[in-house]
C-alpha cells in the first residue's frame, strides 16, 4: 500500500504541475488552432516548401503533421481527464476530504463522505 500511495503521490503532482502549465497555455492553444485553421498555416507552409523562408526562422510549427497531430494530442488528453473524472465520481471519491472537529478541538479529514 506504502508503494501504492508514493506513486500515486507522483502522479498527482506531476499531473498537478502540467494542469498549471495546461492553463497558462490556454489562451496559446487558441491562437495554434486558429493559425492551423486559418489557412496561414498553409500560407507559411508553402512559402517555406519555397525556400522564402530563412534558415534563422524556427519552423518547428510547420512540420507537416506535427501541429495537427498536437492538437488532436491535446484533445485526447482532455478526454482521458474527462473519463478520470467520471471514474473517480463513480467510485465516491471526494474532490476534497470533509472535515470534521474532534471533542479535544483538533480537525480530522474524514473521507468518503
Amino acid at each position: 500500500m506504502s508503494e501504492a500511495f508514493k506513486r500515486l503521490s507522483a502522479v498527482v503532482a506531476s499531473l498537478t504541475d502540467g494542469a498549471e502549465e495546461l492553463k497558462e497555455f490556454a489562451q496559446k492553444v487558441g491562437l495554434l488552432k486558429d493559425y492551423i485553421g486559418s489557412g496561414l498555416w498553409l500560407e507559411d507552409f508553402e512559402a517555406d516548401e519555397r525556400g522564402e523562408i530563412g534558415p534563422d526562422v524556427d519552423r518547428s510549427v510547420l512540420s507537416e503533421d506535427g501541429l495537427y497531430n498536437l492538437m488532436g494530442d491535446l484533445n485526447a488528453l482532455m478526454h482521458a481527464f474527462e473519463e478520470l473524472q467520471v471514474h473517480f465520481a463513480e467510485k465516491n471519491i471526494p474532490a476534497e476530504p470533509s472535515i470534521e472537529m474532534k471533542e479535544d478541538g483538533r480537525e480530522t479529514k474524514i473521507i468518503g463522505r
